[in-house]
């Protein structure tokens, strides 16, 4: 099979687009698909300071990775959360070859000495859902302590399909309408959240993030084997075989909705950490009084 643009032998078919590229034209292909994406939703710009969340993950890595080679002024982030074990002496060799800096948050710091896992089971809830309320918490946190303009993280369209799918089917209205690939500053203290591989698949995330032999761990955690956006995938994945295209449709045709026409909420200040909640206290302080209650509890 030969290259679109040179005819020289192609390294990857992307059927979706019906076209095969060589090493240096799908290199040129995939960064002008993220340059497309933050220009599409005005995301940032080269002299914002923007924090990329790394788990050590293909995604995050390379990121964390393109951003820094088109000239965006990026540092690393890794949240402990306790579920996975980071190569924390492999990440800062990375960030030290791409001119970065990586950043390092212990959630036992923040939750007296529990895990994320270990707070699940005593407040009785999912690990993912406490694992996400803990990072979403800690990314803004340490963003706006740090001046960053911008947390950008490694969804890629099958994570967002997948999670479309899921809230379609339940018409989870709250969710819809945040499912966006940028989300503004609403608040002092609220840092804008982006998405850059959006338009990206994990086929071509993989496949860039070999050919650039940028390293990243393949472990995945052991609390999201059940979860339903697996089947959601699955299911995605079997009509792209069928329909090539069809993931991509389905994500660009829901953004060009009137969902985030106006998608802003009404914030106020958590009265126990200073940060913005839509409620009387935002969900990362409720569940340290959850803690607190329950290992009062065991102590009774």
């Amino acid at each position: 099979m030969k290259c679109k643009k040179c005819s020289k032998t192609a390294v990857v078919h992307l059927r979706q687009h019906n076209a095969a590229y060589c090493k240096e034209h799908f290199f040129d292909y995939f960064e002008r698909r993220v340059e497309k994406t933050i220009a599409e939703y005005s995301m940032f710009e080269k002299n914002d300071k923007i924090l990329v969340a790394v788990s050590g993950g293909k995604d995050s890595m390379t990121l964390w990775y393109v951003l820094s080679k088109l000239g965006y002024k990026t540092d690393g982030l890794v949240i402990d959360v306790g579920t996975t074990n980071l190569q924390i002496d492999s990440l800062q060799e990375f960030a030290k070859g791409i001119s970065s800096q990586l950043k390092f948050v212990d959630i036992k710091d923040y939750l007296d000495g529990f895990t994320a896992p270990q707070v699940a089971r005593l407040i009785k809830r999912p690990t993912c859902s406490v694992c996400g309320n803990i990072r979403r918490y800690l990314m803004n946190k340490m963003a706006y302590e740090n001046g960053y303009d911008v947390v950008a993280t490694g969804h890629n369209l099958d994570d967002e399909v997948s999670f479309l799918l899921g809230n379609v089917l339940n018409w989870n209205m709250g969710y819809l309408h945040r499912q966006t690939p940028f989300m503004r500053r609403t608040h002092e203290k609220l840092v804008a959240k982006a998405k850059p591989l959006v338009w990206l698949t994990e086929k071509e995330i993989y496949i860039y993030a070999l050919l650039n032999e940028i390293p990243f761990e393949s472990e995945r955690c052991p609390f999201s084997k059940d979860a339903s956006s697996l089947k959601y995938k699955k299911a995605l994945n079997d009509l792209e075989i069928d329909q090539p295209g069809t993931k991509l449709r389905f994500y660009k045709q829901f953004q060009r909705l009137e969902f985030f026409k106006d998608n802003t909420v009404q914030l106020r200040d958590c009265p126990l950490c200073g940060y913005p909640t839509t409620s009387e206290k935002c969900s990362f302080c409720r569940m340290k009084e959850r803690v607190e209650d329950a290992l009062g509890k065991q102590k009774n």
